[in-house]
């Protein structure tokens, strides 16, 4: 069987950023529901740490979601050069494959 010099292209899937955040909020909800549980403070120092556990867990969505754009745009970057690899490659076997024809046809 002859070798084939064609490319190939390969898609990797990783998992999902989504089922990542959903068990980061989850484990957070249940994290700030236990803190309050046993929380030995106030009501405004409790109130207090809420709102600094909050800003926390903006910044790290924030850096989660901006890492899940990098991620996007360079699976992105990743298929549009595999897209005009593919395409490269099939409009050279078209034009052999052309001159193949166009040979035949002028030795007949």
């Amino acid at each position: 069987m002859a070798e084939r010099d064609e490319p190939a292209v390969v898609i990797e899937r990783r998992g999902g950023a989504g089922s990542g955040i959903a068990l980061f909020l989850l484990g957070a909800a249940v994290g700030a529901g236990v803190a309050l549980l046993f929380a030995p403070q106030s009501g405004d120092e409790t109130r207090a740490q809420i709102r600094r556990g909050a800003r926390r867990l903006k910044r790290k969505a924030r850096d989660l979601a901006d890492s899940g754009r990098d991620l996007v745009d360079d699976l992105q970057r990743q298929g549009k050069s595999a897209v005009r690899d593919a395409r490269s490659a099939l409009e050279e076997r078209l034009a052999r494959h052309r001159e193949a024809v166009d040979g035949e046809d002028d030795g007949v």
